[in-house]
């Protein structure tokens, strides 16, 4: 296939992920670097859409403004979380 310009061998699904253990995707920002964890159980996608196809509708939020949110790009798939949720840090209590 890589011959006639398509890719090696067929990329991975959101069910080949799933079956593999791997139930989440970590994702960073193109501009601000910001990364995030993303269980695939919540994208609301059939079991066979490609992973890359998903790449396209992630947008920044911690960045972006009302008129652009910059696109991101996927870093890896994990088995379990690995980058923890925004910590709340008052300004007046000691880190």
């Amino acid at each position: 296939m890589e011959g006639y310009g398509g890719p090696a061998q067929p990329p991975p699904t959101i069910g080949h992920c799933f079956n593999g253990g791997y139930g989440w995707m970590e994702i960073e920002c193109n501009r601000c670097k910001t990364r995030a964890s993303i269980p695939l159980d919540a994208i609301r996608r059939p079991r066979d859409t490609p992973i890359w196809k998903l790449e396209g509708s992630f947008r920044c939020r911690s960045c972006g403004t009302r008129r652009y949110k910059p696109p991101v790009h996927m870093i890896k798939l994990t088995k379990e979380r690995e980058i923890a949720p925004y910590v709340w840090v008052r300004p007046d209590e000691e880190r």
